[in-house]
């Protein structure tokens, strides 16, 4: 390796295995050695091990490379090449996975954590499954990516089962590498979150806006695929005449295919410089495959059109396919694509539906029509900035025809915890039988007969017991039905059965993504109510897509009694439509009683027309915050909040009553407000070690609990912040069982404490849980897991405390557990 590296850091894992970080400058290497193996070992080493530390070079260096120590003597070669490269050669034609791409549940996670921190509008910016490839052509897909102003972010969601090393095994982690190390060749960040990292809501919220930036306008915006329009022509028709005749009538793209040595170039030629004469705003961009190419029409330029040489780019797919976003979209108004069957490529296709000219031309020599067919589809498509409404009215996706089941089933008393609702409580009151009698009676009704009789759909339920429920009743009704769950057995072989129409209707819960990827889907009922937005949208999504059998999906939304503010998401309260006909197209406000509505051999009189209530919680309310939120962002208790709201120190936004709890809500004006009158500081990553150990300083103890808490964790706490919350709580208990056995008091009076109590862990945990973790947990010093079992401190403050920080710690907690006790003695 070059000397100019030097050896930063040392990672050791459980199995034996290690990682070397190396930096020179703003390069990092990461070599992995024998991490790949068990050696013996029956225990997988946490993902967050790997995931963690090389999140934190990637925010901290411009480039950060990772290789297997076996590649080592091939590591300075394969950089310089990577770094070099100038030419992909597009070998494969790999179906796009971007238009089609639903999200998994470890990805739902990811989504809904996003938007929680940037609102539910800046989903528009995720690129899922963004294709990439390497130097050799080999191509790759990442989860997520977003285009910023300076510079590309991509998110790699890593489930243990598909992406641990030690479970993968080496060739596969060794492609997960090369993935890596090709982002970093296109200028891109890419982080991991792993599934644990996942689990940590409040942590990986935060992570997300260290990574991704406050600044949303920093964001590019991505889009939907509209029609231009394609004409296909075959070599012998093709003519100067004909292409000008049909641009006069606004056709906006063709694909032409021509024999080798045909005079291609000469006839594309001649049309530049009709086109450059008729627009004097002319510039156009001719694309290629390769140097050579490209080096061909650089000379045929400059001999036959010198004076228009100044407006035209001619550049490789490879350049452009890496700096396309940096063009505006209308930039050029002629653009040729050379060797266009290349075009299905995921990463070409995406540059091609970027633009936007008046005229697109692809060339190319293949007369295969199933490669015609698909270059038809890449060349007569094209990004637009549309909304999901103006999409349907566009028929870009399918249109919804929309039916509302109203119940009288009474989930007024649904506990909501400000963001949605709370499980427990809807799988109580949803599994009603008289609920579950109208979803199947709607569909025996109405898909019994004729077109309807041969729709597929997918009714969503709000746990297993649900889904088996509906499974019944549905096949009772001559409906063939089967559930499809987390815990279904020979799901693969349900799917299969569904997509060859032996099933009708799938009974799903918690399966977002699993084979779901199912054009004709053709009825989608609703009835898991959410408050969520991102969900809601997951699941309507999968009916979306339009084939050729299927230019519609009808969508039945379960209405409940719910309160004045917690109503779910609807079709209508998503397209703000607020007059509601049965089975009507969700875009329209134009019917009038006594209308037809026919759908694929339905048909509905409109008897009358109903206007329904369309406030959302999450449209009006989504980026307030709520009391514990507040007092995350102030650095303060919950409790200190709730008292400034009593005293009328600070004055809520809004405030609603759920039971016995009230929800208080606050703008992000009025944040701004109160943060200013009161002089509240900013607390961030840069601040996060000084607003440590100045919190560790105020020695605010009422009680000792967090003295002993913090010595705890930190002697638990392992290289990567984590520590298993029994280790945790098994030492707290054991520092005041000492107490006793030593004939000390074991706290204050008013500390609930003694032989007894300490022996009921469960109480002790939940105890230490609210005070002290809470103390630590608001201020963003450190998160809790249920489900790992675990507490972590913050990423941003591990990175800067170093070992004699921890000395320090240490010191001063002793120190102050000495001097709180002898003044209670």
């Amino acid at each position: 390796m070059d000397e100019s590296y030097i050896e930063k850091e040392v990672v050791y894992y459980p199995n034996g295995g290690k990682s070397i970080f190396y930096v020179s400058q703003d390069i990092v290497i990461i070599i992995d050695d024998n991490i790949c193996d068990l050696n013996g070992s029956k225990e997988i080493f946490p993902y967050s091990m790997i995931t963690d530390k090389q999140n934190s070079y990637m925010f901290q260096y411009k480039q950060v490379f990772r290789f297997l120590k076996e590649d080592q003597e091939d590591i300075d070669k394969y950089i310089k090449q990577l770094r070099n490269w100038e030419e992909i050669e597009f070998k494969r034609a790999v179906v796009n996975r971007e238009d089609c791409a639903d999200a998994s549940p470890l990805e739902f996670l990811f989504e809904k954590s996003f938007a929680n921190v940037y609102g539910i509008g800046a989903l528009k910016f995720l690129h899922k499954e963004y294709g990439i490839s390497d130097d050799k052509g080999n191509q790759y897909f990442l989860d997520y990516f977003i285009q910023k102003t300076n510079g590309g972010v991509a998110v790699e969601e890593n489930g243990i089962h598909y992406h641990h090393p030690q479970i993968i095994g080496k060739d596969r982690y060794r492609r997960q590498l090369n993935k890596q190390n090709a982002c970093v060749a296109w200028g891109i960040k890419l982080y991991r979150f792993s599934t644990e990292d996942c689990l940590y809501l409040d942590r990986i919220e935060d992570d997300i806006q260290k990574f991704f930036g406050k600044d949303i306008n920093a964001f590019k915006e991505n889009s939907l695929l509209a029609d231009r329009g394609v004409v296909l022509y075959e070599h012998q028709k093709v003519t100067l005449h004909d292409i000008k005749k049909q641009r006069e009538k606004g056709i906006k793209s063709f694909l032409a295919v021509f024999p080798t040595a045909s005079g291609k170039s000469r006839i594309v030629e001649e049309d530049m410089r009709i086109y450059a004469t008729e627009h004097p705003s002319f510039k156009a961009l001719i694309l290629a495959p390769n140097k050579s190419i490209i080096n061909d029409w650089e000379m045929r330029i400059n001999k036959s059109l010198p004076q228009y040489q100044h407006a035209i780019t001619i550049r490789t797919y490879a350049y452009m396919v890496r700096n396309y976003r940096d063009i505006p979209s209308d930039y050029f108004s002629y653009i040729v694509v050379d060797e266009a069957h290349h075009a299905v490529a995921p990463m070409l296709k995406r540059v091609i539906q970027y633009f936007d000219p008046d005229f697109m031309i692809g060339l190319t020599a293949t007369d295969q029509r199933p490669d015609k067919k698909r270059l038809e589809s890449v060349f007569g498509t094209y990004k637009t900035r549309l909304t999901l409404i103006e999409a349907m009215k566009k028929n870009i996706i399918a249109k919804a025809n929309v039916y509302r089941i109203e119940t009288n089933i009474d989930l007024t008393k649904v506990r909501f915890n400000g963001k949605d609702y709370v499980n427990a409580d809807l799988e109580k009151n949803i599994r009603v039988n008289s609920r579950n009698e109208l979803i199947a009676d709607v569909l025996k009704t109405y898909f019994s007969e004729g077109k309807a009789a041969k729709r597929q759909g997918i009714i969503f339920c709000v746990n297993t017991k649900h889904a088996s429920e509906m499974e019944k009743l549905l096949n009772e009704a001559g409906l063939s039905a089967h559930a499809y769950t987390g815990i279904t057995k020979n799901a693969d072989n349900i799917m299969a059965k569904f997509k060859a129409k032996q099933i009708r209707f799938l009974c799903a819960c918690n399966m977002i993504s699993e084979g779901w990827d199912y054009p004709e889907l053709g009825i989608l009922v609703m009835a898991r109510p959410t408050m969520s937005k991102v969900l809601y949208l997951q699941q309507i999504g999968r009916g979306l897509r339009r084939c050729e059998n299927k230019d519609n999906v009808f969508i039945i939304d379960v209405v409940d009694e719910y309160g004045a503010l917690a109503k779910p998401c609807t079709m209508h309260s998503i397209f703000k439509n607020s007059m509601y006909v049965p089975f009507g197209d969700i875009t329209s406000k134009n019917y009038r009683e006594g209308d037809i509505i026919e759908v694929d051999g339905l048909q509905e009189r409109i008897e009358r027309i109903v206007e329904i209530d369309i406030e959302n919680f999450e449209d009006k309310y989504g980026d307030y915050f709520n009391q514990e939120q507040l007092a995350r962002e102030f650095y303060v208790s919950t409790d200190t909040i709730n008292s400034w709201i009593k005293k009328g120190k600070i004055k809520p936004s809004a405030s609603f009553a759920f039971g016995s709890r009230k929800i208080y809500l606050f703008s992000l004006d009025d944040v701004k407000e109160i943060r200013d009158r009161l002089q509240i500081p900013e607390h961030n990553d840069e601040t996060i070690k000084k607003d440590f150990f100045d919190f560790l300083n105020e020695r605010d103890y009422s009680l000792s609990y967090k003295m002993p808490f913090l010595l705890s964790f930190i002697k638990y706490m392992d290289r990567m912040g984590d520590a298993r919350i029994e280790d945790v709580l098994t030492n707290y208990i054991d520092f005041y069982k000492n107490r006793i056995k030593q004939n000390l008091p074991v706290d204050r009076s008013t500390c609930p404490y003694n032989e007894s109590t300490l022996s009921d862990r469960k109480f002790i945990k939940k105890n230490m849980l609210t005070n002290p973790f809470e103390k630590f947990e608001r201020k963003r010093f450190l998160y809790y897991s249920k489900d790992l079992g675990v507490i972590s401190m913050n990423h941003a403050l591990l990175e800067k405390l170093n070992a004699d920080d921890f000395e320090t710690i240490k010191k001063q907690m002793n120190e102050d557990l000495h001097n709180y006790y002898s003044k209670i003695i």
